[in-house]
């Protein structure tokens, strides 16, 4: 457990630097995807409810942090994330590609509708259609297919702290 932890930490680290630095110059059609969305979902896919949670907990807080608005905001969509995501996590196939691609890309629509209705709800103004069809529903392709490399590695991060828990025991 101690070497998943670990290996999450790390992973929240490198995705939030990759996406603050490196994804500001690789948008298309002026959207970029949201790495730690994806982890959000590809972690609460392959884990339990806590587990899906706490990422999701962790990497709110982290985009809180770069994006320098309102601490908390994005913690808690990522915590309802990965808890609504791991709650269906049990009734599909968890370690299929496909699944985690259908799941980001609907779980994309939700979370950033979430932070397009709450950012403009306040100030009055709330249109719905321009938003969806440049913002979201592009952005939401875009993280499909980044998803992938990103499901992989955390399908390699859980067998691989699998094996060693397996390992470590002693019976």
């Amino acid at each position: 457990m101690r070497v998943k932890i670990v290996s999450y930490a790390v992973l929240i680290f490198i995705i939030a630097l990759i996406q603050s630095t490196v994804l500001g110059s690789i948008s298309v059609f002026n959207v970029k995807p949201n790495l730690l969305l994806i982890l959000i979902v590809s972690a609460a896919l392959l884990g339990n409810n806590v587990e899906g949670a706490v990422i999701g907990f962790i990497c709110g807080l982290t985009q809180d942090m770069l994006s320098g608005r309102v601490i908390g905001f994005y913690a808690l969509l990522g915590l309802y994330l990965g808890l609504g995501v791991s709650f269906i996590n049990k009734r599909l196939y968890k370690e299929n590609v496909l699944v985690a691609i259908i799941t980001t890309f609907f779980s994309s629509i939700v979370y950033e509708f979430a932070v397009y209705f709450f950012s403009m709800f306040f100030k009055g103004s709330l249109e719905l259609v321009f938003p969806f069809k440049y913002v979201i529903l592009p952005e939401a392709v875009y993280n499909s297919i980044v998803s992938i490399a990103i499901f992989l590695i955390v399908l390699k991060i859980n067998r691989w702290s699998e094996e060693l828990d397996r390992l470590s025991r002693r019976y």
